[in-house]
Formats: C-alpha cells, structure tokens, sequence
C-alpha cells in the first residue's frame, strides 16, 4: 500500500468511529427523552390514582344516612 493509501484508511477509520460515537449520542439522547416522557405518565398516573382513591374516601365518610 502507498503512503496515500494508508492515511485514507486511517482516515476512514477515524470517522468511522466519530460517526458511531455520534450515533450512539444519539441514542443514549433517544433513551432518556422516552425515559422521561415514560416517568412523566406514571407520575401523572399517580397522581390521578391518589386524587381518586381521596375521593372515594370522601364519599365514604360523608355519604347521607337514608
């Protein structure tokens, strides 16, 4: 191989690595944004959860006696 031949290879290989660094940044960045929109729902989730479980405490406590 030339000279020429060799720095191309190491080239490539070079930005053959940069591109999967970049892609797994991508990712890691996919990841986290379904992790948090996932944390976002059961945090709602349970917050709808304990609203309806107080209420259904409040009408048991205060239902009228018939």
């Amino acid at each position: 191989m030339t000279d020429n031949e060799i720095q191309m290879l190491f080239v490539g290989v070079a930005l053959g690595a940069q591109g999967v660094s970049l892609l797994h940044v991508f990712w890691n960045a996919r990841d986290a944004r379904r992790g948090h929109t996932a944390a976002e729902a059961a945090r709602k989730r349970a917050a709808g959860d304990l609203y309806l479980s107080s209420l259904r405490l409040y009408r048991l406590q205060h239902r009228s006696r018939v």
